[in-house]
């Protein structure tokens, strides 16, 4: 039914990676303003989970909507 939908770690890790980078680049703005404007690596990883939560919602959006369009 709904094969199109790829939940993977790998796509998670992706979002992951992102969100580490913008954690260096947040570290490096800190030094120059001289106090923390960084994430805690909880902040991080639930950025990443929620990105990748948006994703997959539409993904499964997407894949139900073409599903319905068949069915009709």
């Amino acid at each position: 039914m709904l094969n199109n939908i790829n939940i993977s770690t790998k796509k998670f890790q992706e979002f992951l990676k992102i969100e580490q980078e913008r954690q260096l680049a947040m570290k490096e703005l800190s030094m120059i303003l001289g106090y923390d404007v960084s994430f805690s690596e909880e902040e991080v990883v639930d950025n990443a989970g929620k990105a990748y939560a948006n994703y997959i919602s539409k993904q499964f959006t997407k894949e139900v909507s073409l599903l319905m369009k068949s069915a009709f």
